[in-house]
């Protein structure tokens, strides 16, 4: 064998690890994207819900007749929160007149996921936000 026919074998030694390396690359980061976006989406879907449904509580608990009161809006927002796995430091409730006057509860609920794949990037944890609002539709 001439040394004219070994020189291109020669040059394309490496090539199938470098191409595996860039494929197990391009792999992980889908699979991070994937399973830590995806826990993302479900803490994003959880926070949306409890804060929805524990302003809503807050308005709903209220009697019609005997007035609003804020400090038991309040209060019935976080407990609801709490009985849906969420802690009651990760709670925020404002209570404030609504744009017809009638009293808005407006509650914020942050959730905090440990992340799978991403932790390899130096994120330990993801952080969402989410905000729900509900207004009476009894005017003191």
């Amino acid at each position: 064998m001439s040394a004219a026919t070994a020189s291109p074998r020669r040059d394309d030694r490496g090539s199938l690890s470098i191409m595996l390396v860039v494929l197990l690359t391009v792999t992980l980061g889908a699979a991070a994207l994937i399973v830590d976006g995806g826990r993302a989406m479900a803490a994003r879907r959880h926070a949306a819900n409890t804060a929805e449904a524990a302003a809503r509580h807050a308005i709903a608990a209220q009697s019609p007749t005997g007035g609003f009161d804020a400090a038991l809006a309040a209060d019935l927002a976080r407990d609801h929160a709490r009985r849906a796995g969420v802690d009651p430091e990760d709670v925020d409730v404002e209570v404030r007149d609504g744009p017809t006057g009638a009293p808005e509860v407006v509650v914020t609920v942050t959730a905090r996921r440990t992340t799978v794949f991403l932790v390899l990037g130096g994120a330990d944890e993801l952080t969402v936000r989410s905000t729900g609002a509900a207004t009476s539709v009894f005017a003191p």
